[in-house]
């Protein structure tokens, strides 16, 4: 029986070959966006997965709130952690895991030669409790005796491979490696090896160094490194309130202790979270370097456009199968005059719609491998490793499943109601026909509702990022092009003074138009100080003051524009302030003019007077708002070095950079040069804008091609119920203009209708969207507009499609069977 279905599905499909290729590639594209997002929501929910006791683990992290803004800081003060593990209140484990940078690691390969390995990442500082808490497996010694000794070290196999490639594994115990920090070096013992961690986690050191017990100045408890992590796990009785009450008290009580024992009146607010370990991927409102997290409202955008996509592709399937019904309406009516019942009628037409998804799940396969090549610079890294076969048969088999249930349930419904002696009177196959053509142009437009909101997201997403990367921000940034000088020769001995013989020596090449010292204008990262302006029998007035190391000539190769005062004159120390708008009001001065020659600092012994004030300008990006800032000298401790180049020269722009990377090489090793262009450094700022961007106009082509389709599928319906209709028109001289006219009128109806409702909504999502930019566009009227005239246009070239098809066909075929 089942063959015979199958069977006749092939004939159907083959012989409606239009329709079935339209709802293969409809639900196709859908079910290949379903699952590219169910392995991004996936691989991101994957996080922790295997770690035990998650539900009683959590992170210390601080917040801190200046000049009324609130932040977020991963780490905790370091003393932190000895204090918990003196005091009770269910703290089953207290973990210290402290970042630990070095200049170079030294060892030694199987034959003996020495290896030197520099910048090395993922080293950090811990104790056998770090063991205790995360379950690695060992490959060789114990975890219980592997930090007994002082300068223990414990490495990853994959470090391990990486140290001392001739080694097996049990001949590493007991090698030594030389850590050179920027400070001293220290010789260390290898103790132990574990297998790395085989599921995603935020645990992702690599080398683990034994923390060393040391009493912690009372200075220390300000402090707060977001490299110094702290990780507690509580009991099972533990109430996390409570816990986070103790720790709250301790560290409050600590920093009026310290600040009590400076009394300079320096003030700031600071408390303690803890964050479970669960959520601690999510935690987005963390900036934390090179630390890949998730935004669980980004995740909940993806899933929810992935079922908007694949509801619209059903849509379009029961749309285009209700078109289809009438030319099989012969074939429905012999069967049932033959004995056909309903439910074999059904069956019959379930079975056709799950075979057209299995062939779009199979299509999919591939259309999602193309996305991922498409996307590749969006999705997670990671993510393309997540090939599991057996996951992938059964998440498309349960979809194509779901697909088929709800695509093939009211067209299959709708076939057991056509009157079989209808359909041998050449009537129309249905008794109330307005009722089913009512139901798919509400659903027509529903589609477009959906299309014409993502039209308006990528109109506005688009022109606010073109806004925040080609706005005024105050300074010229066009043909500056930003080198670095690296951290490890900016603090050796060595290279001491050595950027400045760099500067003078690019300030004499040819397409230079000028050269100086300073952090660029418009950056991620920020310095911030309290500085105060002492007024004579009142109280000092207070402000965190953004801070900018310059020279003295930053200010005209950004084109900064003096609204009074002067550049500052070159020096080695912080001498003189130049302050913007800003800092003008805030520290409440009548004017730019009125602040030149006032004194700030952060203390009386440190005051330095104003010499000029600059227009307000973005410091930083369009998310945050113009803060008070000042710009100041620090010659021997400011390492960018800002090249501005002939702006009407772009054709030998490369050929000075190829001087300047001749210059570099001069002073410094080879292959450490790298350049940027500032343009190219910002715009690199909204990189998940971007991304954000790019999938939008993906999901929008989509959604306007899917929709296209299931209007495609009514116009024809349509167009077959008015045949004769068309043939008399055109017989009495109807134009073939009007007839378009007359097929497309109600359907442009349809589209006016959804984009009556999609403006309010889209209008509400990016509205919500915009208020996360401190700086915004507008929200003009003319935005909704354009993406309701392109809904229009496509709606219209879609149905005039099938329109002139049916204007320019013989009337004599129409009317020969009347």
């Amino acid at each position: 029986m089942f063959k015979k279905y199958f069977t006749t599905t092939l004939r159907h499909l083959w012989k409606q070959r239009l329709f079935s290729g339209l709802n293969i590639m409809g639900l196709a594209i859908s079910l290949s966006v379903c699952w590219l997002v169910y392995r991004v929501v996936s691989f991101e929910y994957s996080y922790e997965k295997d770690f035990k006791n998650i539900d009683k683990t959590y992170r210390v992290v601080s917040g801190f709130i200046f000049d009324e803004k609130e932040s977020f800081n991963g780490g905790a003060s370091k003393p932190i952690y000895k204090e918990l593990r003196r005091t009770p209140g269910g703290f089953e484990k207290v973990v210290p895991v402290f970042g630990m940078w070095t200049k170079s690691v030294k060892t030694n390969d199987a034959s003996s030669k020495q290896v030197l390995l520099e910048d090395v990442q993922g080293i950090v500082q811990t104790d056998s409790s770090y063991f205790e808490m995360v379950a690695y497996k060992w490959l060789a010694g114990f975890s219980n005796t592997a930090f007994k000794a002082p300068n223990s070290v414990v490495l990853t196999a994959s470090r391990a491979k990486e140290y001392f490639p001739g080694l097996k594994i049990p001949e590493i115990l007991n090698q030594t490696l030389t850590y050179t920090t920027y400070r001293d070096t220290t010789i260390r013992t290898v103790t132990g090896i574990v297998a790395d961690l085989t599921y995603n986690t935020e645990f992702n050191g690599k080398e683990f160094c034994s923390l060393q017990e040391i009493d912690y100045p009372l200075s220390q408890w300000t402090n707060t490194n977001g490299s110094d992590l702290l990780y507690i796990q509580l009991s099972k009785e533990t109430d996390e309130k409570k816990a986070l009450a103790v720790i709250e008290n301790m560290v409050q009580a600590k920093t009026k202790e310290f600040m009590a024992s400076k009394d300079n009146g320096f003030k700031f607010k600071r408390w303690m979270q803890l964050l479970p370990l669960r959520e601690s991927h999510f935690s987005t409102y963390i900036q934390e370097w090179e630390i890949h997290k998730a935004n669980k409202k980004v995740l909940f955008g993806l899933i929810g456009i992935a079922a908007f996509l694949l509801l619209l592709a059903i849509i379009n399937y029961v749309n285009m199968s209700v078109a289809s019904i009438p030319q099989r309406a012969k074939e429905i009516g012999v069967r049932k005059t033959l004995g056909s019942s309903s439910g074999t009628l059904i069956l019959q037409f379930f079975i056709e719609t799950l075979i057209i998804t299995v062939l779009a799940c199979v299509l999919a396969y591939f259309l999602g491998s193309i996305e991922f090549k498409l996307l590749s610079g969006i999705i997670p890294e990671g993510v393309g490793t997540m090939q599991d076969g057996i996951v992938m048969v059964l998440f498309m088999v349960c979809l194509a499943l779901v697909v088929a249930l709800l695509a093939g349930l009211y067209p299959g419904w709708l076939i057991t109601k056509v009157k079989t002696v209808n359909v041998f009177k050449t009537a129309f196959v249905f008794k109330n026909s307005s009722s089913r053509i009512g139901l798919q142009k509400a659903l027509i437009v529903f589609q477009f509702i959906i299309a014409i909101v993502f039209i308006t997201g990528a109109l506005i997403m688009g022109r606010q990022l073109n806004y925040v990367v080609h706005t005024d921000m105050g300074f010229n940034k066009d043909a500056v092009v930003l080198l670095n000088i690296p951290y490890k020769y900016a603090t050796d001995d060595k290279y001491k003074g050595k950027h400045k013989v760099l500067l003078a020596e690019l300030k004499t090449l040819r397409g230079v138009e000028a050269a100086s010292l300073g952090t660029p204008p418009l950056t991620g990262g920020y310095s911030s100080s309290h500085f105060k302006y002492f007024q004579a029998n009142k109280e000092p007035i207070e402000r965190q003051l953004f801070k900018k190391y310059i020279d003295s000539n930053y200010l005209k190769l950004y084109g900064f524009q003096l609204l009074a005062g002067r550049a500052l004159s070159q020096s080695d120390t912080t001498n003189e302030l130049i302050i913007n708008e800003t800092a003008v009001k805030a520290y409440g001065f009548a004017s730019p003019q009125d602040a030149i020659g006032k004194m700030l600092g952060q203390s009386q012994e440190s005051l330095v007077p104003i010499v000029g004030v600059v227009k307000d300008f973005h410091a930083q990006s369009f998310y945050n708002s113009i803060d008070p800032l000042g710009f100041m000298m620090d010659g021997e401790n400011v390492f960018n070095i800002n090249l501005k180049l002939n702006v009407n020269d772009a054709a030998n722009w490369q050929k000075t950079l190829s001087e300047v990377e001749r210059k570099w090489y001069e002073v410094y090793p080879p292959d450490t040069f790298k350049y940027e262009f500032y343009d190219d450094s910002i715009a690199a700022m909204y990189k998940t804008e971007q991304n954000l961007i790019i999938m939008i106009n993906l999901v929008t082509g989509i959604a306007i091609f899917i929709s296209c389709l299931g209007l495609f599928g009514l116009a024809v319906l349509t167009a077959y119920q008015r045949t004769k209709e068309i043939g008399i028109r055109k017989v009495l001289g109807a134009s073939v203009s009007g007839i378009v006219a007359l097929l497309s009128k109600e359907y442009l109806k349809l589209v006016l209708v959804a984009m009556l409702v999609a403006i309010p909504v889209s209008w509400w999502a990016m509205n919500k969207w915009l208020q996360d930019f401190a700086y915004k566009i507008p929200l003009s009227w003319w935005l909704f507009a354009m993406a309701g005239v392109l809904g229009l246009m496509v709606a219209f070239l879609t149905v005039s499609f099938h329109a002139l098809k049916a204007a320019n066909a013989n009337p004599v075929n129409s009317l020969k069977t009347e």
